[in-house]
């Protein structure tokens, strides 16, 4: 059985952290390659201390309030905050990467400019040592 190695593992997405992060269960595409999807936190994030992540978002709000995506955001009470990855790649956490969107405006965006259709582009990077016997 293989499995995937840490070594490349993003690290989690709350900018204070450098833990890298786990994967969600793999699993074999139709031409017998494997492929998998990060997680976005850490362990530790996603579960004990998931109200820093809370707070995180909170504080940061939906950041297209301004409008940079060329609507403005109608959700004022930021009910559902999530990390969007602004070049689409979820392996680069850096913080001008990451950007803190409402649903709505995440979905619009993905939407609008292609996110969608590039989202798992990065998942079948091969390295000769991202897998590792077991």
């Amino acid at each position: 059985m293989r499995s995937l190695s840490r070594n490349h593992a993003p690290k989690c997405s709350l900018p204070c952290c450098t833990t890298q992060v786990g994967y969600h269960k793999g699993y074999v595409k139709k031409d017998g390659s494997p492929t998998w999807k990060w997680k976005t936190f850490c362990e530790v994030h996603r579960t004990v201390l998931r109200f820093e992540v809370d707070e995180w978002l909170l504080s940061k709000g939906c950041e297209n309030r301004s409008g940079y995506l060329g609507w403005i955001c109608r959700d004022p009470l930021n009910t559902s905050l999530t990390i969007d990855h602004h070049d689409g790649d979820k392996l680069n956490t850096s913080e001008a990467n990451l950007k803190v969107l409402c649903a709505n405006c995440h979905q619009k965006k993905t939407k609008a400019f292609g996110d969608n259709k590039k989202r798992y582009s990065y998942t079948n990077r091969m390295f000769s040592d991202l897998f590792e016997e077991v």
